[in-house]
């Protein structure tokens, strides 16, 4: 377990963001129900929307909120298989104005070992040579092992390609419900 956060720990420190970001034609529905539809999504999509939403203005069109998932990795420790939770938080803004909806997710950061590290770290350090920059930049490694350097590109690769599936379907939840009818 130790090792497995030592390798988490020395990613390399870039400022670029992953960003996932879409413009969305709304088939003639009003900005009203854009918004309602919006508002309705992040209390359905998390525990409590008053507690995720840092911004609500329906005047304005903007819905700003601050998301999270758990990643769970299996570690293969003496004692058996240990499912090890790592959360990965994220700011979604959704503006709406009639037949359009955009999204903007960003400013995604994974939680390793209390230090949070932006997931564009995670991709850069998935590579071997991003892998090898990092040990020897930021973990003050000389000469780190080819074993090392594996395992720590093929972690940060399993974490990144996780998240990118965790916000894709936080994008598939949000579209799917902006086009739905309210046709109750």
């Amino acid at each position: 377990m130790k090792k497995l956060m030592f390798i988490v720990l020395f990613l390399p420190f870039i400022s670029n963001a992953q960003q996932y970001t879409e413009v969305v034609n709304a088939n003639g529905k009003s900005s009203d129900q854009l918004y309602s539809t919006a508002r309705e999504w992040f209390a359905e999509s998390f525990k409590s929307a008053n507690n995720v939403l840092q911004m609500d203005d329906p005047v304005a069109g903007k819905l700003i909120g601050k998301g999270s998932f758990n990643l769970v990795l299996p570690y293969n420790s003496m004692i058996g298989s240990i499912p090890i939770k790592i959360p990965v938080s994220f700011t979604i803004k959704v503006f709406v104005k009639d037949s359009l909806y955009k999204y903007d997710i960003g400013s995604l950061f994974v939680d390793s070992n209390g230090s949070p590290h932006s997931l564009e770290e995670f991709k850069a350090a998935s590579t071997e040579d991003g892998a090898r920059k990092t040990l020897i930049e930021v973990g003050g490694m000389k000469n780190p092992s080819d074993k090392i350097i594996k395992k720590t590109a093929d972690y940060n690769a399993i974490i990144f390609r996780l998240s990118e599936v965790e916000i894709k379907k936080t994008i598939a939840s949000l579209k799917s419900k902006m086009s739905s009818s309210d046709n109750w």
